[in-house]
């Protein structure tokens, strides 16, 4: 081989190799363009290394893409707070994207992903809020409220006043105070919440009350700058306690010193929870 020509690395002798048994027209040059060699690494050393273990990856469902052209959108650990009209303001968690306009005296809010929570001005002159998801909209003038969405589920938590979501379907929901509902095409589900814990995040910390794993993990995967996978078992272990969201090491850690998983650190910060049989 010529000293000015590289040898052929990895990847370049995987795709080698492919075409060598599947034929040139299967592995053409449009699908060689496509391939990320950063994420089709990750990808293979992830799996080989979970088809190793034996494990069944627990989908996660709960990260989106970035924010593909909204007017306002976080990053990994970042928060954001948005000054609204009438000293009412709304708090964006890590990787959430927002779309915003104002229109005859209400704020619109369009949540494409992530969390806000909406603190409405002292004055009892606040103006209106709508923050609109995929699963339907929140409008009110002076209740505190939070809303999560993701492309197939919405949260929203009340404080002390009661609100309502108004669904796709023209269904009118309502969330009584301290009370977080939660909506997906399989049906909803109400629970009670502390509007401190519903909060807490703003402070850095995470707060789950009689939760499981699978809990922990989703607060804590908008913090950490890579992936948090886990088996099925993992996270349905039950789990309950205030978790540090500001050093996500040193929870992970915790993590693995309270509860029955396993904890391994694979490539490209990608962190694998398993049981522990």
């Amino acid at each position: 081989m010529p000293d000015n020509i590289p040898s052929p690395d990895a990847l370049d002798r995987t795709l080698a190799e492919m075409r060598r048994q599947l034929g040139a027209a299967k592995v053409g040059k449009a699908y060689e363009r496509r391939i990320n060699r950063r994420s089709f690494l990750m990808r293979t050393a992830t799996a080989a290394a979970l088809a190793g273990g034996g494990v069944y990856v627990a989908r996660d469902n709960d990260i989106d893409l970035p924010g593909m052209g909204a007017d306002v959108h976080t990053a990994t650990a970042q928060i954001s707070r948005i000054e609204l009209a009438a000293s009412s303001r709304i708090t964006l968690a890590p990787r959430t994207a927002v779309d915003i306009r104002h229109e005859q005296g209400v704020s619109l809010v369009r949540l494409r992903h992530g969390t806000v929570l909406f603190e409405p001005g002292e004055s009892r002159l606040s103006a209106a809020i709508r923050v609109e998801t995929r699963m339907g909209a929140v409008e009110t003038i002076s209740a505190p409220f939070q809303a999560s969405a993701s492309s197939h589920s919405l949260a929203v938590s009340a404080a002390d006043t009661p609100v309502a979501v108004h669904g796709q379907k023209g269904q009118l929901v309502p969330i009584p105070a301290g009370c977080t509902v939660a909506m997906c095409p399989s049906g909803m589900l109400r629970t009670t919440s502390l509007w401190d814990d519903v909060r807490a995040w703003t402070g850095g910390d995470l707060v789950v009350e009689s939760g499981t794993l699978r809990d922990i993990v989703v607060g804590l995967r908008p913090y950490w700058d890579g992936h948090i996978v886990m088996s099925p078992r993992a996270a349905d272990i039950p789990a309950a306690g205030v978790f540090s969201l500001l050093q996500v090491d040193r929870t992970l850690g915790q993590l693995g010193a309270d509860f029955p998983i396993q904890i391994s650190h694979l490539p490209f910060r990608t962190v694998l929870l398993t049981a522990i049989s």
